[in-house]
């Protein structure tokens, strides 16, 4: 069955952005090499380390759907029109831009929740992963435990202030069971399943 995964880049205080979204220190580590990785389906080429490439390569292989909150997908500028990964795309929101409605949208929009939006993205993906995009959606699904994986690319730089990829989860424990670690220079790369 689909596994649902969150992927992001952190500070080690806890940032996934600066304050105005800009993720240019929590990124650097995709551009502090000389092995390089092209996106699936997007123009984009990492250049990073040996190590960190193969973690890339990984988490394009494990992929098979994507969710995204609408902040991410505006943010983002629609990614140029398509999913970067070639994939199915999900965004949650809560109407549907004009620009993107129709049956030959590369997007599909979901209004009716995060829950709904994992639901339709794990029978896209079939076995592969379903990957979740930005702080509010993986919070959302940590909070109804749909989350089943995070990891996380962790950067050695504080930014004292910004988006929080672990906040607003509520009063409970959320328990985690370490799966692996994976240290370079400039970024440790680390996996947790998320007990349930």
């Amino acid at each position: 069955m689909s596994k649902v995964i969150v992927e992001l880049s952190m500070s080690l205080d806890g940032f996934i952005a600066r304050p105005d979204g800009r993720t240019d220190e929590v990124h650097a580590w995709y551009s502090q090499g000389d092995t390089q990785v092209k996106m699936p389906n997007n123009e984009l080429t990492f250049s990073t380390s040996p190590v960190s490439a193969e973690v890339i390569r990984e988490t394009f292989r494990q992929l098979g759907a994507n969710v995204t909150g609408r902040n991410t997908f505006d943010d983002a500028q629609a990614w140029g029109g398509q999913d970067p990964m070639g994939l199915p795309s999900f965004i949650v929101s809560h109407d549907v831009p004009e620009q993107w409605a129709g049956p030959d949208s590369p997007f599909i929009f979901v209004t009716d929740g995060v829950a709904s939006a994992i639901t339709q993205a794990k029978l896209a993906a079939g076995e592969r992963a379903v990957g979740v995009a930005g702080a509010d959606i993986a919070q959302q699904c940590l909070q109804l435990g749909l989350l089943d994986e995070i990891q996380i690319h962790l950067v050695p730089v504080l930014l004292g202030a910004g988006i929080r990829l672990f906040d607003h989860l509520g009063s409970g424990t959320i328990q985690l069971e370490q799966l692996r670690v994976v240290e370079t220079k400039s970024v440790t790369h680390l996996w947790y399943r998320v007990i349930k």
